[in-house]
């Protein structure tokens, strides 16, 4: 078995056999010897015997406070969720701001890799204070949201939970925001298809600017297209109007920045076009502008945004749930080449969402459904790309991308998806 523990420190390893009552646990019993075979990676091997009942006990605590202490109880032999699905999320037994996950895959040589991997709980709200301010908002691992504002309308039209609304979202780490819009009125109301999410455009931007304002080391890219049809003929004068009180927080130069020049600020990405009226309104600019942006596209399209290439995923019509596994390997196809620095400056965009009314709906993309690790169900794009993600940490690789996802808090604890990305960002550190 492998060890990756960043910025840990391991105090020691034991085997015990595993009692009836799991409250009785405690560090003690045969100790383990593990030897260190890179930067924050252990190797250890189990008297190799009947593992069934036999726990390992791991103990450890934080470079940063020596008085984090936290221990994990681990089975030794995988169970059959585990087996089936690569991956697991640890309960530490005490201690917290720790985060730990079991990963177990099938090698091609027919052999097994089982790594458990410990980090310290980032501080997912302030991530961005601990990157160089010269980088490239390319280079970072930004976890975002699809149909940010869609908290209402299951199971068609939600794409978010309740309990996320955008304040909690920024909380958690999420740094790209999607949202559609539709003029009712004089006023720009949040929609989702034919749904209203209850809120309105400048109630989203007065709670980003007061985020920006509390988190100075932060940015965030906010993307805003029409909700149609109808299309509204001031779309972009009215939309303006809306940003006017808080234009001094707002990067609208066309080009995507470093770091430095938007922490405090937010990034638009414009999928509009200026209507007549608004002409000569966006003098700054409408920040990052597609000039193109083809309807579902597997493959996905690039287009250059004045010296960086934008690549972008946005295969969202996915028309059966039997093409989960398809959808997941275009996402992984899109984001492979991110794994190395790029060339030349490069933004990549990935979604990982789609639906396709009745048999892929957005919860069922995201989420799976059934008891995919018993044979029953198919599993969700989210434990998927858990996986996925878990293995790039374990082989060192960084994602440097920007991924939208639906229900990205529904696997993984509460945390979800989007620690695991923020914690890309630092594990090299």
């Amino acid at each position: 078995m492998e060890l990756l523990t960043p910025n840990i420190s391991i105090i020691s390893l034991t085997i015990q056999t595993q009692p009836t009552n799991a409250q009785s646990l405690k560090p003690y019993g045969q100790a383990i010897p593990f030897t260190l075979t890179g930067k924050d990676r252990y190797h250890f091997q189990p008297n190799q015997r009947d593992t069934k009942d036999e726990l390992i006990i791991i103990s450890f605590y934080s470079y940063s406070n020596e008085k984090r202490h936290a221990s994990i109880y681990i089975r030794i032999a995988p169970n059959r969720n585990l087996r089936r699905r690569g991956w697991e999320r640890l309960k530490l037994s005490e201690g917290n701001g720790f985060s730990a996950y079991r990963l177990y895959t099938n090698q091609g040589d027919g052999t097994t890799r089982d790594i458990v991997i410990i980090y310290g709980k980032p501080d997912t709200a302030n991530f961005l204070s601990r990157i160089p301010d010269d980088t490239h908002l390319g280079e970072i691992t930004l976890p975002g949201t699809h149909e940010s504002c869609a908290l209402y309308g299951y199971p068609i039209s939600q794409c978010q939970q309740p309990s996320t609304p955008i304040e909690q979202q920024l909380l958690d780490g999420v740094r790209f925001l999607d949202v559609r819009l539709r003029v009712v009125g004089d006023e720009l109301l949040m929609y989702h298809g034919p749904r209203p999410q209850r809120s309105t455009l400048t109630a989203l931007l007065t709670v980003l600017d007061q985020f920006l304002q509390a988190h100075p080391t932060e940015t965030l890219i906010l993307s805003i297209k029409e909700e149609t049809p109808p299309w509204h003929p001031h779309f972009s004068e009215i939309l303006y109007k809306a940003f006017e009180p808080f234009l001094d927080k707002w990067f609208l130069e066309e080009r995507i920045p470093t770091l430095a020049e938007v922490r405090g600020k937010g990034l638009l990405l414009s999928r509009f076009d200026t209507d007549k009226d608004g002409m000569g309104r966006w003098e700054q600019g409408m920040g990052i502008h597609p000039y193109t942006w083809p309807d579902s596209r597997k493959e996905g399209f690039e287009w250059d945004c004045h010296g960086t290439k934008v690549r972008t995923q946005d295969w969202y019509r996915v028309h059966t749930f039997l093409e989960i596994p398809e959808k997941f390997n275009a996402i992984m196809t899109h984001l492979t080449p991110t794994l190395t620095a790029p060339q030349s400056p490069t933004f990549t965009l990935s979604f990982l969402t789609a639906s396709y009314f009745p048999l892929s709906l957005p919860t069922i993309i995201a989420k799976g459904f059934g008891f995919p690790s018993w044979g029953l169900g198919v599993e969700g794009i989210n434990s998927r790309m858990c996986k996925w993600v878990l293995e790039r940490m374990s082989n060192g690789e960084r994602v440097r991308a920007c991924l939208p996802i639906d229900f990205y808090r529904q696997c993984a604890g509460d945390e979800g998806l989007a620690e695991l990305l923020v914690q890309m960002n630092l594990m090299g550190e």
